[in-house]
């Protein structure tokens, strides 16, 4: 409960506010803009951040590492020795398992190959996927009808394909698709599942960044390999490992990067790419846009806190007269200083109410043009009040000093 002197200052200072509401309006307009300058970028920011990790956690999440050929392998710029390696192979997945232990929850192969794929409906020159164990779950793909690979299909080439849902549309439109043969280059295969259509859009009416995953064709790893190149060491175009434990991913990492290149005869003709780690940086890149924001309101506060001394002073002179007379009356210094930091204070929080509404405003008219959706987080909001506390009490201390300093006899004369 508040006490009984509080209470008074607060409807003393409520009353001064009513009955000044132009001076009042001008004192708050600082804390409004600055409040809302601070949360409004924040939610700005956080809400782009937001539907960047929903995109990650839709191909399967952050704690993955993928390990794959660097930029020169894969535009053929390989010096002599390079050029003697397999390139990455099965053989590194199966080690870099071991290597990694129980940190290790998944592994997962590719092979990329682009094939012509045939059915009595269409003809055309696809992607295909040779996917390994654990390919399906680490890339957030799900089946909606028919089945996953099995383990024995995996382990013997087994001539089985799995469809994305735009792919089994192109090649069987009757609908009708698991169990059918669908020629892929010169292999016969059988449809066995499709997966669920994937969809995601960064703005909520854009196009969907995952309609090219809808167009593939999946065969087992060792088919595509063994059977479709004739590759009898298992050459792959990325392995990915999970690892939820950040300090198991980094001993794991510098691990990983020594015994791949020992397994390619010393040659860097590959890259580790740490999902996670990725984020990081590109999160603490996105630091110093809130720290921007965050400075565009301490400026705006800071400014408004000037005008409030100003607009402060000048009351303080009109109301000598009333502050003699307390002070005459018994009231002490501390009391007036009380009285003026009280005034003050309830200004703060109202004008940091009114920026409160006015920054949400703000996010979602910006979030809505951009066609995202808005996210805040509780901690924009606290960040926002908190600054403006800070400078509504910083700059109320003077003009509240000031007027407990007055002598009662000088005051009373003041005209």
């Amino acid at each position: 409960m508040l006490s009984g002197a509080f209470r008074q200052r607060l409807e003393e200072a409520w009353v001064e506010i009513r009955e000044n509401l132009g001076r009042s309006v001008l004192q708050a307009i600082g804390v409004v803009l600055g409040v809302a300058s601070v949360l409004g970028g924040f939610s700005i920011s956080d809400s782009m951040r937001r539907r960047s990790d929903d995109l990650y956690v839709k191909i399967g999440g952050l704690d993955k590492l993928n390990i794959q050929p660097n930029a020169s392998v894969k535009e053929g710029n390989i010096g002599a020795l390079q050029a003697a390696n397999r390139g990455l192979t099965h053989k590194d997945a199966v080690d870099g398992t071991r290597l990694g232990g129980e940190g290790i929850l998944a592994t997962a192969s590719r092979k990329n190959i682009k094939a012509r794929v045939r059915s009595p409906w269409a003809d055309q020159d696809r992607q295909v996927v040779g996917a390994g164990a654990d390919w399906m779950p680490l890339e957030g793909f799900e089946i909606e009808y028919g089945r996953a690979f099995s383990s024995a299909d995996l382990a013997q080439a087994a001539p089985v394909a799995l469809l994305g849902s735009q792919a089994a549309a192109t090649f069987f439109p009757s609908g009708e698709v698991v169990g059918q043969t669908l020629r892929v280059g010169d292999v016969p295969t059988t449809v066995i599942g499709v997966f669920k259509e994937r969809v995601f859009r960064f703005q909520e009416k854009g196009e969907n960044v995952f309609a090219w995953r809808n167009r593939f064709i999946v065969l087992p790893a060792l088919l595509v390999q063994r059977r479709m190149q004739g590759d009898a060491f298992e050459k792959v175009d990325r392995v990915t490992f999970k690892i939820p434990n950040l300090q198991a991913m980094a001993d794991f990492t510098g691990g990983l990067n020594s015994l791949v290149k020992a397994n390619h005869r010393l040659q860097e003709d590959f890259r580790l790419d740490d999902v996670a780690a990725r984020i990081r940086r590109a999160r603490s890149q996105g630091q110093v846009y809130n720290l921007v924001f965050m400075l565009s309101g301490v400026l705006a506060l800071l400014g408004g806190g000037l005008v409030n001394v100003n607009i402060q002073l000048a009351s303080l002179r009109e109301r000598i007269h009333d502050v003699g007379l307390k002070m005459a009356i018994g009231a002490s210094g501390r009391e007036v200083f009380k009285g003026f930091m009280t005034e003050a204070l309830l200004l703060t929080v109202l004008g940091g109410a009114m920026g409160m509404v006015t920054g949400v405003i703000f996010s979602w008219i910006i979030t809505a043009s951009l066609d995202v959706p808005l996210y805040m987080r509780a901690s924009s909001f606290l960040w926002a009040f908190v600054l403006a506390g800070a400078f509504g009490f910083l700059f109320a201390l003077y003009p509240a000093f000031k007027a407990s300093r007055l002598s009662p006899m000088e005051a009373l004369r003041y005209e």
